[in-house]
């Protein structure tokens, strides 16, 4: 009798596992997420998958990299990607134009610009005045980073003309191995490039141009309304898994987090990636927002730049309240 209910009961628990380990897998949504580059600038959401915080909220997550923000936009207006990652600019050029499906930001994953400042030879001390008569390789034109780099100069006393005469035209794939096959005295580049060019001795890093802007929203998430709207339960999961992120890196050593996102850097030595995250944490800017509720005054600062570098217009800047969603981040966000 007792081996009789010994198999009954063992019978009994292994269905139980078969039928719940399939509705458990059921219960994972599916969402794609289109990056606007792979930099371990953005490495909450690689840390939120890398650390199982994703499926602990019940989201499978798909990860594409668009090479370039307007193709970031463009993949979630059409319906391709379901969230974009990108600069806030995205969405709110999105916002300006005719599209009837206006997009909608809910989390903050960068609260600052994550380039750096380079020199070609040691420049001690630097002073930023230096940069005049120089060759400066730049970003692309219009763009946020070029427009950040542009507005720090103009706060350090930087004169017009060297302003203008930054080198805007070289592709951002082929900027690294414009400056180690000699072009540039000066420069700005985003990582792991600058930590390369450190460790091959080829450049000297004078200043995060991050912690000179100040907060100024950098790399949100965004969505359709339509979508965001029918999708609200899906992207508190994934705001939260998010916040968990945030939080875990708070406290992470720098190599455990290089090695945490690592899957997503192949080829990149550890060492590397570890200087990487080292000199992001010593920027003393806030690289890596420590929540996901987007800064109203960081929103703000960004406007105020895209409006100031000529690329918008102030009448078009955009309300908080109408392309931001803060509800989503209500129940993610640390107390």
């Amino acid at each position: 009798m007792f081996m009789i209910m010994t198999r009954i009961l063992l019978s009994f628990a292994l269905g139980t596992t078969i039928l719940v380990c399939p509705i458990h897998a059921q219960r994972l949504q599916k969402l794609k997420v289109a990056e606007v580059v792979r930099s371990q600038l953005f490495a909450p959401i690689y840390v939120a998958m890398s650390e199982g915080f994703m499926r602990d909220e019940g989201i499978d997550l798909e990860l594409v990299t668009a090479n370039g923000g307007d193709r970031v936009g463009a993949s979630v207006i059409s319906g391709q990607t379901d969230v974009g990652l990108a600069g806030p600019e995205v969405a709110i050029y999105i916002y300006n134009s005719e599209s009837p499906d206006k997009p909608v930001m809910f989390c903050s994953i960068n609260g600052t610009d994550g380039f750096f400042l380079v020199s070609r030879d040691k420049v001690e001390p630097f002073d930023w005045r230096m940069l005049r008569g120089r060759r400066i390789i730049g970003w692309r034109p219009g763009s946020t980073p070029q427009l950040f780099f542009e507005h720090v100069l103009k706060q350090k006393g930087v004169d017009g003309e060297a302003i203008k005469s930054i080198v805007t035209n070289i592709p951002p794939p082929a900027r690294e191995g414009a400056w180690m096959s000699g072009d540039g005295e000066f420069g700005i580049f985003n990582e792991p490039s600058t930590s390369n060019l450190v460790h091959a001795g080829q450049a000297h890093v004078l200043a995060s141009i991050g912690k000179e802007l100040g907060r100024a929203e950098n790399t949100v998430l965004f969505a359709k309304r339509s979508w965001y709207e029918k999708n609200q339960e899906a992207v508190q999961k994934l705001t939260k898994a998010i916040a968990k992120a945030q939080l875990w890196l708070k406290s992470a050593r720098d190599e455990q987090i290089a090695r945490t996102v690592a899957p997503y850097f192949p080829g990149i030595p550890l060492e590397i990636s570890t200087a990487v995250v080292k000199r992001y944490r010593d920027s003393s800017a806030p690289l890596w927002s420590e929540s996901p509720v987007i800064d109203r005054e960081g929103l703000a600062k960004l406007q105020d730049v895209i409006v100031l570098g000529g690329v918008m217009a102030p009448e078009k800047i955009v309300a908080y309240e109408a392309i931001v969603a803060p509800e989503a981040t209500s129940e993610a966000a640390p107390r």
